[in-house]
């Protein structure tokens, strides 16, 4: 995890040396809030609901909060190519089932069996995501479309799958369209997608749909 963090912290940095030089072509840091739709939900997995023994976790849609930054690159026709670094949290569902940190998988199987009570608990089905990308917008004046044709994303997933792996990396794109409000304030809306490679033996692709506030430097 430590190696993660560096790594993540390095490409920012590499990120802001770019763009330095680059400010007045509009560099922003935005904070989003919005919905969130996993593709297919994580219900009847070991630690998500202990198998769905008592009760399955398997919400599929929930809230996401982001916050990233957008540092200028160059301009390519008229328009201004940046390098973005995002940090996105979804959370998909939160019900009270059996928690499999708080019995072995066998234990609850032949508690269920026999009618022995196990306290539940709330477990959270969530994801982190950390992306790094291109992103192009349109500069036509004060309305701002964008795209993100691709990126790269690192995923982490709560609870972990079932072989107790929680890290993942995927395939991430995107689109929004943001208006300037004033030469510091932006409003804007954006629809992310992001595929998962599913190394941790699941898929957790899921996506996201919010409204942004944007700071422009």
């Amino acid at each position: 995890m430590k190696k993660f963090i560096l790594l993540i912290v390095a490409m920012l940095y590499t990120l802001i040396i770019a763009g330095t030089g680059n400010a007045e072509l509009g560099g922003q840091v935005f904070y989003k809030y919005g919905t969130a739709n996993l593709k297919d939900d994580r219900g009847g997995q070991a630690f998500t609901d202990t198998l769905g023994l008592m009760g399955t976790n398997d919400g599929d849609s929930g809230s996401a909060i982001a916050a990233g930054l957008d540092v200028p690159l160059s301009k390519i026709f008229g328009n201004t190519l940046l390098g973005e670094v995002a940090v996105e949290y979804a959370r998909f569902s939160d019900k009270t089932v059996l928690q499999t940190a708080s019995v072995l998988v066998d234990e609850a199987t032949n508690a269920a069996e026999s009618g022995t009570s196990y306290d539940t608990s709330s477990v959270n089905v969530s994801e982190l995501n950390v992306v790094i990308a291109p992103k192009y917008r349109f500069e036509l004046g004060k309305l701002r479309p964008w795209i993100i044709p691709v990126g790269l994303a690192f995923l982490v997933n709560s609870p972990p799958s079932n072989d107790a792996t929680y890290l993942d990396t995927g395939y991430h794109y995107g689109a929004g369209v943001e208006y300037m409000i004033a030469d510091q304030l932006s409003l804007g809306v954006d629809y992310r997608n992001t595929i998962a490679s599913g190394n941790t033996g699941f898929k957790a692709t899921y996506s996201s749909f919010g409204v942004y506030v944007g700071i422009n430097f």
